[in-house]
């Protein structure tokens, strides 16, 4: 058996640097850094086709192994969970000694504009959020790491009737620790502090990390929609429910459906996604309206 290497030093790639991807054939062309994720670098990038792309490149912060298992483990995540609510893997590669993941180039991330968000965009992201929530757990994954860096906006136009307005597509990214729910660990998960569920904390009393997390986390994520901001809740906050309520305290007709899926025990928690978009549907068509006066209705 192979022993551990040491941290490997991986030199990032270059603006205008090609790079070949030496599996499939692909040729890349990087641009410019975008930013950090949880595990890996991002850069634009495109192909020989001119295609926009983006570059994740695993950051070397474990051993060459360690690395090896998660570049691996998000390829066949991205692989497996193929929708169009879910980022497209176009490719996979090492090169000198570095992890490349080739992804589809998404606008820009959905943190980066939650400051300009409104409760008018609720049902919108909402709908393709938990679209791609229902097929990744349709297929026995849990995503673990829902939260507004996470969500893309993809806009697509109409190359033949310019004036037509591009229409936005919300898709959920960064499969990097999504594992089978099978698979993941009573105690010790991994997940982001400010948006730790109660059952991360404390299984014994809120139930165990498993699919209704990510509903948790994409109410979350709502909430920070409609409050143009995420909250960064403490450890005591969360186990003492103050999500849920700041949830029912919003002047919106989703707040229940919302806290519905806030609920801190799992097991009181709205269960699936399509039951948290049903509830959302139903508040939105029977919100109370203000009383129009001149029609009588």
């Amino acid at each position: 058996m192979d022993t551990l290497r040491d941290i490997p030093m991986v030199r990032p790639p270059a603006r205008g640097e090609m790079i070949r991807a030496g599996s499939s054939g692909g040729v890349y062309f990087m641009g410019d850094y975008l930013g950090a994720g949880a595990y890996g670098d991002v850069y634009e990038c495109t192909d020989e086709w001119s295609n926009g792309l983006v570059a994740k490149v695993l950051r070397p912060a474990q051993s060459f192994e360690q690395m090896l298992a998660q570049w691996r483990a998000e390829v066949a995540n991205l692989s497996l969970l193929r929708h169009p609510n879910i980022t497209y893997i176009h490719d996979a590669f090492e090169h000198e000694g570095a992890f490349y993941l080739i992804i589809e180039k998404c606008m820009y991330s959905l943190d980066r504009i939650l400051g300009r968000a409104n409760p008018d965009w609720v049902p919108h992201v909402a709908r393709d959020l938990l679209q791609a929530l229902a097929f990744v757990h349709r297929h026995g994954h849990v995503h673990k790491d829902v939260h507004p860096g996470n969500v893309f906006v993809s806009l697509t136009s109409d190359r033949l009737d310019a004036d037509k307005p591009p229409v936005a597509t919300f898709k959920l990214g960064d499969l990097g620790i999504a594992r089978l729910e099978s698979d993941i660990r009573r105690w010790g998960t991994i997940m982001a502090q400010w948006m730790t569920p109660p059952e991360a904390l404390d299984p014994d009393r809120f139930g165990v990390v498993g699919r209704p997390t990510d509903l948790y986390h994409a109410a979350l994520l709502l909430v920070g929609v409609m409050r143009g901001e995420m909250y960064p809740f403490t450890q005591q906050e969360i186990v003492s429910g103050v999500p849920q309520q700041m949830a029912l305290s919003l002047h919106s007709p989703y707040r229940e459906a919302i806290a519905g899926a806030l609920h801190p025990v799992v097991g009181r928690r709205t269960q699936t996604a399509l039951e948290f978009w049903r509830e959302l549907q139903f508040a939105d068509q029977y919100a109370l309206r203000p009383l129009d006066l001149e029609s009588g209705r």
